[in-house]
């Protein structure tokens, strides 16, 4: 059994964002605005309730994760890695955060420290930002049938 997780799935979740004000003469920037990289995923199967968590310590080419939240309300995503991110791979299994090619975009919308992303296809994920260690980081949950994934991201 193959069982892979791609970017999509990640971006789907991680964008997760705040309203953005526009950049216009005197007008602030949001603070949540910037380059996010990702730095670890959590993964538990609903079913066996086995989990998998990977880090970007010991995959480091998960960090090429990366979303970028505009001061305009938008949001992009991208795998950055010139290679597939393998995070475990087995003769009959592998595991896959972080597809070369991959990409996303749509919008984001702050209210307090929830965000709320929209991806270009309408469908639409939410994250909690928070201060970690003085870092803005980002943290979303995905729930599909069969799995929960909790994505991380600290901002550059």
């Amino acid at each position: 059994m193959k069982k892979q997780i791609y970017f999509f799935c990640l971006a789907t979740v991680a964008l997760l964002a705040g309203n953005a004000c526009k950049k216009e003469k005197g007008e602030p920037v949001n603070a949540y605005a910037g380059k996010y990289s990702l730095i670890s995923e959590t993964n538990i199967n609903i079913t066996t309730g086995h989990s998998d968590t990977y880090t970007n310590a010991v995959s480091p080419c998960i960090s090429d994760n990366q979303t970028n939240l505009k001061g305009d309300g938008t949001w992009t995503a991208a795998y950055v890695g010139t290679e597939d991110c393998y995070v475990s791979r087995t003769d009959n299994s592998y595991t896959i955060i972080g597809q070369k090619g991959a990409s996303a975009s749509g919008s984001w919308v702050q209210s307090g420290n929830r965000i709320k992303f929209t991806l270009s296809n309408k469908s639409v994920s939410y994250g909690v930002v928070s201060n970690v260690g003085g870092k803005v980081q980002l943290t979303f949950k995905d729930t599909s049938q069969y799995f929960i994934s909790t994505s991380v991201l600290m901002k550059q």
